[in-house]
């Protein structure tokens, strides 16, 4: 199973290569050598410095937000290891369909780290909810604001943004009730995974017990987080703040390549929102990274801001919030690796399996 697990990795790795040579060649030979020359040249390298700043500053809130649920429960818990691990979790984020490698990863090396399973399960889940629930506000404010502006402009595209919007608000709703009305919640989902065996979809009646088991578990882990964070205000209120912030940095990375462009006219929520459309459309994309997803919907809802310098834009952003973590954590896991050594020679990994705690971890 661990080696099956390596193959995929390293395929995704594959894949996502390709994705960047195919982004590459697109520029070069769909916009031409001269223009993207002189993209290069127009574009003032010190801005690049200053987004790729902004990424670092991304991670570190997302390391912050993660400690302060995790430091709650584990008093021990030390920064530095947060940090690496968050870094490892966005690596495993971008190289897995629709994120989904990287809370299972993150639980591994937290265990790897001497962090008890449980507690970052808990600091996980915990900032899972947030980051849901602030993302889905945030969405919101932008659709109300900005949606009459976008929607004659963009209809087809808009209504992608609804749907992965619809998509969000249905994982909060789905959280909410877990949170108040876990019994329903767990007859709802029971009598689906049985109607899933009468019609022969789960074959057997061990396969329909399984998968009962599973989502008990899992529903009982949000129910028991949602207790955990419903006991905190405190920590509520700085990791909703945290998240806010974090966001924020994350969409204006487009607006300090705006200006590294020397462009102007567009104001600032005006690129905010574009961004945010932009995760949206992405967020329900089944592919590591959404490709090109994310990188058509950019050029889409930024050709008009940059013009000319649109493809290269797309590619200086999706460079900085795609390969770059990717690059980032590659080596990380490398020297994490080999620092720490295989997982058959820790101890408090002998019964942990990836495959389990990927069941548990949304």
């Amino acid at each position: 199973m661990k080696e099956k697990k390596k193959s995929s990795n390293k395929l995704n790795l594959i894949i996502c290569g390709i994705a960047f040579l195919v982004m590459v060649l697109y520029i070069v030979f769909v916009d031409g050598v001269d223009n993207l020359i002189n993209s290069i040249q127009q574009f003032n390298v010190g801005f690049l410095l200053i987004a790729a700043l902004f990424m670092v500053a991304y991670w570190l809130l997302e390391a912050v937000g993660l400690h302060a649920a995790l430091k709650t429960i584990h008093p021990e818990q030390k920064f530095w290891k947060t940090l690496v691990v968050a870094l490892l979790g966005q690596y495993f984020n971008c190289i897995t369909p629709s994120s989904s490698g990287g809370q299972p990863m993150q639980v591994y090396y937290f265990a790897k780290f001497g962090t008890p399973v449980s507690h970052s399960m808990t600091a996980l889940l915990s900032k899972f909810i947030v980051y849901q629930f602030v993302l889905t506000v945030y969405s919101a404010v932008v659709l109300i604001l900005r949606f009459g502006q976008f929607a004659a402009e963009f209809a087809p595209l808009m209504a992608l943004v609804v749907f992965g919007f619809i998509i969000n608000t249905v994982v909060i709703v789905l959280l909410l009730m877990v949170a108040f009305t876990k019994k329903p919640v767990k007859k709802l989902a029971f009598w689906g995974i049985r109607l899933l065996g009468k019609i022969r979809i789960l074959k057997t009646k061990e396969c329909v017990d399984e998968k009962i088991e599973q989502v008990d578990k899992i529903i009982e882990d949000y129910h028991d987080n949602f207790c955990f964070i419903k006991s905190k205000p405190g920590l509520i209120v700085r990791m909703v703040l945290y998240t806010i912030l974090q966001l924020t940095i994350y969409f204006a990375i487009s607006y300090v390549i705006f200006l590294g462009f020397g462009l102007s006219g567009t104001d600032l929520f005006t690129i905010i929102s574009c961004q945010a459309f932009v995760l949206m459309i992405s967020a329900f994309m089944p592919l590591p990274g959404a490709m090109g997803a994310a990188e058509g919907s950019y050029a889409a809802f930024f050709g008009k801001i940059f013009g000319k310098f649109t493809s290269f834009s797309t590619f200086i952003w999706r460079f900085l919030t795609f390969y770059f973590p990717i690059i980032v954590g590659l080596i990380l896991s490398l020297f994490v690796g080999k620092m720490m050594g295989t997982p058959e020679d820790d101890h408090q990994l002998t019964n942990l399996d990836i495959d389990d705690i990927k069941g548990d971890v949304i």
